[in-house]
């Protein structure tokens, strides 16, 4: 019993590791924050990046959002499409619903060696109409980064991939040196 209890004790107070062994990052390559909201339901979301095998694809995303960082070639980015499925293969009915959102100016730029804020896609979807935004919500995500993975924004300097004029970063990063500071 005392051996369990020990272990238990030893497992529960280990550091996580989850975002301590951040990979290095190439001398091309640069960590996004991906933030994508969907009000609806959207089955694949689909970043575009310059060069070949630059394609990425995220969802299932049902009135939920999905953050994370990711390690991708500097360059500019463009959210493509969007799409769903309907229907269910055992009454064989499946049908496909596109949205191509290529027209739409919701494109960022990746920095290498930095992380790059590029903003917050938002999916508003009512029935077969769709609404897609490229929103500034840096104050949340960043607070989000500091809860979630803080050893990104401690290792890597932040730059904005949306609004490269924003001043808010710069804010943010001189209200954080003076918190560390006290």
């Amino acid at each position: 019993m005392k051996a369990v209890i020990a272990y238990l004790l030893l497992f529960l107070s280990a550091p996580s590791f989850a975002d301590s062994d951040i990979p290095p990052l190439e001398g091309d390559e640069g960590y996004a924050v991906i933030a994508i909201y969907s009000k609806g339901y959207s089955e694949n979301i689909v970043l575009e990046g310059s060069g070949l095998m630059n394609s990425h694809k995220f969802g299932p995303l049902n009135y939920e959002q999905h953050i994370e960082v990711m390690k991708l070639p500097a360059g500019t980015y463009t959210w493509s499409e969007i799409y769903e499925r309907t229907g269910s293969v055992a009454q064989g009915n499946i049908l496909k619903i596109y949205y191509d959102i290529t027209d739409q100016d919701l494109s960022f730029t990746v920095q290498a060696g930095k992380l790059n804020y590029v903003g917050l896609l938002m999916i508003d979807k009512m029935g077969m109409t769709m609404r897609t935004r490229l929103l500034n919500r840096t104050s949340i995500i960043l607070k989000i980064l500091e809860q979630d993975h803080s050893p990104y924004l401690e290792q890597y300097p932040l730059a904005n991939g949306i609004y490269p004029n924003d001043h808010y970063i710069g804010f943010y990063q001189s209200h954080a040196k003076k918190e560390g500071a006290e």
